[in-house]
């Protein structure tokens, strides 16, 4: 039973080494900028406008600034007004209104759990690190706990399977899946050792 332990303990310390590997994109692209060969410069010949267009052109431009500045402004309106997984319930269902949102730019405690459950998929990764850690120092600490440690290799696994990254490009890179395999080779051998563990109390029993 300890030489499993200690292929256990072993097979924990690889997977944070798989930390180290790539997991995801960053959702990042580099702007290619033109050669300064290929800009276009528009020379206007003041000579052959009048003033006419040269006024009408000036007042084009102006309306356009404004219409930018105008429309800029209702961007940033509606992004700050972004409503929430909370205010939307509360909305839809007024009778939850009291127990999410009861007055105005106000959350509870429900409002709040309910809104970072939309980005525990974006945590999961740090979860799952919180899960393992807390696995291996038990292992550590006290070997018989054999359930406990299972339990949270099980969750930890469930989090590293969920994870996504904080970027545009949910795609996976072979680091995740390493990590994935490693980490599920590890719970099944711990699931193994509670599965002996049980057994020799049985014995021990009887």
């Amino acid at each position: 039973m300890k030489k499993l332990l200690k292929y256990s303990i072993f097979l924990h310390w690889m997977t944070f080494l798989c930390l180290c590997l790539p997991f995801f994109y960053t959702g990042c692209e580099k702007k290619t900028e033109a050669p300064a060969h290929e800009e276009v410069q528009i020379q206007v010949d003041s000579t052959r406008l009048n003033q006419k267009k040269i006024d009408t052109i000036a007042l084009d431009k102006k309306v356009v600034k404004e219409t930018k500045k105008s429309i800029n402004k209702v961007k940033s309106k509606t992004e700050n007004k972004e409503e929430t997984l909370s205010e939307t319930l509360s909305q839809e269902y007024p009778f939850l209104q009291a127990i999410l949102v009861s007055k105005e730019n106000t959350f509870s405690g429900w409002a709040m759990i309910i809104d970072s459950g939309s980005y525990i998929l974006v945590f999961s990764i740090f979860i799952y690190f919180l899960l393992s850690i807390l696995s291996l120092t038990i292992k550590y600490l006290e070997s018989n706990a054999i359930k406990t440690i299972v339990l949270l290799d099980v969750l930890a696994l469930l989090f590293l399977i969920l994870a996504e990254p904080i970027a545009i490009f949910n795609n996976r890179l072979w680091g995740v899946w390493v990590a994935i395999i490693i980490f599920s080779t590890l719970t099944i051998l711990d699931i193994y050792i509670l599965i002996k563990n049980q057994q020799f109390k049985r014995k021990d029993i009887s």
